[in-house]
């Protein structure tokens, strides 16, 4: 059996985190960082996470170490329930092929039989983590366990028995708290606040222990995660009660005298008013989102860091020496090799000692986070380094290493003095900043061979910006697909190595005929009579120097070509704008960027999140993240606000999650967009004139669309006419049309082609025909259309001229277009619908 360990990803603007895979032929492990970006490496590399059951998370747990784990939680699950779904059509199939009668279905199965688990361990917060998207993710039919590693008070290791273990892998966990926390740790602080903050009262309070009172704040919370991942709770279920006891605003259901049940149209109960006393059925909110509130937690800093080792191995088979024993060949054999006595012949015994060789420690690896250098001596003083039963096997030391740690003394005295150990390091110091999507990559190359003015090429770098010493170091810089064999020997193996993208290679494989075609848009776009008729046609356009950057163009999960949704809008004048936030926009941003990217935060001033779907609001907190960070180091910038306008569950999340992590939620001010009553739903707000100064924004107007709970589309104006429309998701709304009439710029989405269109109502989405259509109806100026099914990657057909020069174009990710530009962009459409008929 080959067992191997595999680095997935290395900190770049595209994978932020250290990501290791564990693979057995059964079944598959995650180990280290799940930050954004890991599931779209995962696709690039094509692993797939049919047979993964466990994900260990290193280091503290923030954002940047587990942002991506929600997004990972959710592919997994889908994959899961497809695979076990083609499962059942396969088994039928195979029935009817052999002519057989399916088996009556057994009462007393297990009902958690062919479910698959996951389960993720890591330190404090993991669970509180998971459970403040309790308004958003949801699935069901995967069992969800949550295991948190704590320090271990004095004392209390009485021996070296593994912290976990299965039939694979015994794990090892190593805990450390930075020098500088040692005197209040993170765990005695939550007892604190338990005891100072808990606003319950019971009779029990009194005789509560503080370490009491944290395990049943963690047990609520793992019964929230229970409940998002593992219920009966079905959408289409109804329940009855009285009209009276209805909670506004609610889908309201009644059965008519035919007994069939249709929409009750009757008297609400509102205001105080009388209803009839009739029964009615109304649908019940999942049961995550009936817990208001989580227990209030703190952020911690200990860093969990893991040694994991195989189960040992027996020896190899003797068959000579079980023949000269007298054992037969065939299934005896088999019974020694695994571990069974057999009796021969003549009627002796022979032990499985007697014709295997001697057993073998397994192999295995130690995963180890220092984020920065207060954790060095916290790790140099663990016990387990010098306990031969914990460390026999241990072939190698993964280091994740925060900035500078890396020439630490201590620690490369350290690895010197283990040199019969592989050290291999990841860290910002010694990894570069290359392009880890080489799909999406070359994609862009592509488009910007054909506009460069347009389509930059991705900002990265194939070198270490940090200068290294010329000594020899006692470590391997870890690259993508170094792998490290455990299994039948432990090795290091580079043969899997991901290259660099050949950049040239792309270039020499342009279509000729792309080229010829982008030409031909070149001189046409350039033509000075061209140039002055499209300045005669626009100079009525206010703000027509605004940039429009695709940062996120595809919908559902990240892909290997898209992104999902973010789109950043830039009014000189005025500020920065992103229109939702999917999951590591701030990755995007810095290809986009590069260097110049902390002026970009500096001026951002507002975000506005659609709905309350994974793929739209994922990558908000690293962006606030960075926004905080870059702002508080300037004198100008450092008490500017940054205003995140959504749904009442994103901003509830924000103030949530900012109990795991300090990310500069203090300076975010939230805006509700919401019902003000259960029958009519209007959002228009307008800005103060010192709001107005600070954003940049005159008013905002927003109406609910169909598509999900709370889904709204958004229209914001600007004090000298600049009219911004945005969709979101949604099927085509009338009320969208009303409020955006007139929009300088309509943002829509255009999930399906248009012959697409069941599945676009289906999925209450839009074609690109429907969205082109309330353009035209809005009379909007620009039109992009984004949000593109993940299934194809090519260009919609679509006739872009609705009235007085529109102009529609087609959004990629990192394209950035200035609005007076559309009809520049409109002329390469040619050579782009052809590049992309070459690449189907």
């Amino acid at each position: 059996m080959k067992v191997w360990l595999q680095i997935l990803s290395t900190p770049t603007a595209d994978t932020p985190g250290t990501t290791l895979v564990l693979h057995f032929d059964e079944k598959r492990y995650l180990i280290g960082n799940v930050g954004e970006g890991t599931q779209r490496a995962a696709a690039q590399r094509k692993i797939g996470f049919i047979k993964l059951g466990d994900i260990f998370l290193t280091g503290p747990i923030s954002w940047s170490n587990a942002g991506g784990i929600l997004g990972m939680i959710l592919t997994v699950a889908d994959s899961s329930a497809h695979s076990r779904e083609q499962s059942k059509v396969d088994e039928t199939k195979k029935k009817k092929n052999n002519n057989k009668r399916s088996e009556p279905p057994n009462n007393n199965d297990n009902a958690d039989e062919g479910k698959a688990w996951l389960n993720i361990y890591g330190g404090r917060n993991l669970t509180h983590l998971l459970a403040t998207a309790r308004r958003f993710i949801f699935r069901q039919g995967m069992p969800l366990r949550t295991t948190e590693f704590r320090p271990k008070k004095a004392g209390q290791q009485s021996n070296w028995d593994p912290a976990w273990q299965d039939d694979f892998i015994k794990v090892w966990d190593l805990v450390l708290e930075p020098e500088e926390d040692q005197s209040l740790s993170p765990r005695k602080r939550s007892h604190e606040e338990f005891s100072a903050d808990s606003q319950e009262v019971t009779p029990e309070d009194n005789k509560e222990s503080a370490e009491e009172k944290e395990e049943r704040c963690d047990q609520l919370r793992k019964s929230v995660v229970s409940s998002m991942f593992d219920s009966n709770w079905r959408l289409d279920a109804l329940t009855t009660r009285k009209l009276s006891e209805v909670a506004l605003p609610a889908a309201i259901f009644v059965r008519n005298e035919q007994g069939k049940i249709e929409k009750y149209r009757g008297p609400m109960p509102e205001g105080g008013k009388d209803v009839p006393d009739i029964d009615v059925l109304v649908r019940s909110p999942w049961p995550g989102a009936l817990i208001e509130e989580l227990p209030p937690t703190t952020p911690s800093t200990t860093s969990v860091c893991y040694i994991i080792k195989g189960h040992p191995q027996r020896g190899k088979f003797d068959a000579k020496a079980a023949i000269a024993l007298g054992v037969e060949k065939g299934p005896n054999f088999r019974r020694l090799t695994q571990g069974e006595s057999v009796t021969t012949a003549s009627g002796s015994v022979v032990t499985p000692e007697m014709v295997l060789g001697p057993t073998r420690v397994g192999s295995g690896f130690a995963i180890v986070e220092l984020p920065s250098a207060s954790y060095v001596k916290p790790l140099l003083m663990r016990g387990e380094w010098q306990s031969t039963e914990v460390m026999d096997g241990v072939a190698a030391v993964v280091w994740i290493l925060g900035p500078g740690v890396i020439n630490n003394p201590k620690l490369q005295e350290f690895m010197a003095d283990r040199s019969h150990l592989k050290h291999i390091v990841s860290s910002e110091d010694c990894c570069s900043n290359y392009l880890a999507l080489e799909s999406a990559a070359s994609a862009a190359i592509r488009l910007n061979l054909i506009d460069p003015e347009r389509f930059p090429i991705p900002n990265h770098s194939n070198s270490v910006t940090q200068q290294q010493s010329g000594e020899p170091r006692p470590y391997e810089k870890a690259v993508p697909g170094l792998t490290l064999q455990l299994e039948p020997q432990a090795e290091l193996q580079y043969d899997k190595i991901i290259h660099h993208l050949d950049t040239e290679g792309v270039v020499k494989e342009m279509p000729k005929e792309v080229l010829d075609l982008a030409e031909i848009a070149r001189a046409e776009v350039l033509n000075p009579e061209y140039l002055a008729r499209l300045d005669e046609n626009q100079k009525d356009i206010p703000s027509k120097d605004a940039e429009i950057v695709t940062l996120g163009t595809g919908s559902a999960l990240p892909s290997k070509y898209r992104n999902v949704s973010a789109t950043l809008i830039r009014v000189p004048g005025y500020g920065t704008y992103l229109l939702d936030c999917g999951e590591n926009t701030l990755g995007q941003l810095k290809r986009v960027y590069g260097e110049g990217l902390p002026e970009v935060l500096r001026d951002l001033k507002a975000i506005w999140i659609s709905h309350l779907h994974a793929d739209h609001h994922l990558g908000t907190a690293a962006v606030i993240k960075a926004w905080a960070a870059e702002t508080a180091l300037h004198d100008l910038t450092k008490n500017n606000k940054l205003r995140v306008v959504s749904h009442g569950g994103m901003t509830a999340w924000l103030e949530e999650y900012s109990e795991v992590e300090d990310y500069g939620y203090g300076r975010v001010e939230t805006l509700m967009v919401g019902r003000s009553n259960w029958k009519f739903w209007d959002f228009n707000h307008h800005f103060k004139p010192q709001e107005v100064k600070e954003t940049g924004i005159s008013s905002i107007q927003a109406c609910p669309v169909e598509h999900c709970h709370g889904a709204a589309a958004v229209v914001i104006n600007f004090s000298n006419g600049f009219k911004l429309a945005y969709s979101g998701d949604c099927r085509p709304s009338e009320n969208f049309v009303r409020i955006g009439q007139g929009a300088t710029l309509l943002v829509h989405e255009a999930t399906f082609d248009d012959e697409l269109q069941g599945d676009a109502m289906a999925k209450k989405h839009s074609t690109t025909a429907e969205a082109l259509g309330v353009g035209r109806r809005m009379n909007a100026r620009r039109i992009l259309l984004t949000h593109f099914s993940q299934r194809y990657q090519k260009i919609p057909v679509m006739d872009s001229h609705g009235g007085k020069d529109q102009v529609a174009i087609v959004a990629f990710d990192y394209m950035r277009v200035k609005l007076e530009d559309f009809a520049k962009l409109d002329a390469f459409k040619p050579a782009l619908m052809k590049l992309y008929d070459e690449n189907q």
